[in-house]
């Protein structure tokens, strides 16, 4: 029995390749054996992916499921109606779209991920408000959500659409996210303190753009970002 001489996995006679790492099996002492039998059945694989998808589930809806109910219970019995629960109900149900709901996806789609996050933070954010009477929800949450949406979404469309490098596209969102930074310290001056001023954006946004400036050069450097993604793997 070989084992791969990059991370260590163990290799079937028949394996060419380390299924974990990709790294092409060489034994100079060994023939190549031929219709071996592999450690690593493929049958199996399929069914055992079922499974576990089928228990991550069971165990997030019961960890969502168990206090979410217990504070209904305790708020409800205590004040004879919903007064505070409802804001831990809704936080729990945030965290369960952000982390388990794409476990139920067999395909893995990150549009769909980013969607369902955007909407689930905008519906929180729009609950939090509704609930304690505020007006900030339109003027503030919905632009600064959208904005930071956006950039994601951007890095996503030059990444699968484009022959972009990782270090050009990390340059193009530390810049966007420079800007978005003085974005919302104006909506936050607009919307709380009704007044348009600069306190602190400078900061992140010079220091973004500096970032971008410098991730945008070593990928104009050929060299240094060969260096890079060997090192990196970016």
């Amino acid at each position: 029995m070989a084992y791969c001489v990059k991370c260590g996995v163990k290799l079937g006679d028949s394996e060419k390749k380390c299924p974990l790492c990709q790294t092409i099996v060489y034994h100079p002492d060994l023939p190549p054996v031929v219709n071996a039998k592999t450690p690593f059945p493929k049958e199996h694989e399929a069914e055992m992916k079922k499974m576990s998808l089928r228990f991550k589930l069971l165990i997030a809806t019961l960890i969502v499921l168990l206090p979410t109910v217990l504070t209904v219970i305790c708020d409800y019995s205590i004040n004879s109606r919903m007064v505070w629960s409802g804001f831990v109900v809704s936080s729990v149900c945030l965290v369960y779209c952000l982390i388990f709901i794409p476990l139920f996806f067999q395909i893995r789609s990150v549009l769909i991920y980013l969607i369902i996050d955007f909407l689930s933070i905008l519906l929180f954010q729009w609950y939090i408000a509704y609930s304690t009477g505020g007006t900030w929800f339109v003027v503030f949450s919905l632009p600064a959500t959208c904005s930071v949406t956006l950039i994601v979404a951007a890095a996503m469309i030059f990444k699968r659409f484009t022959k972009a490098s990782s270090l050009f596209i990390s340059a193009v969102v530390f810049v966007l996210a420079g800007l978005d930074s003085v974005l919302i310290e104006l909506l936050i001056n607009k919307t709380f303190m009704n007044q348009v001023n600069f306190i602190w954006s400078y900061y992140p946004f010079v220091t973004f753009v500096v970032v971008g400036l410098i991730l945008f050069l070593c990928d104009r450097n050929q060299r240094l970002k060969e260096k890079l993604t060997k090192k990196f793997f970016i």
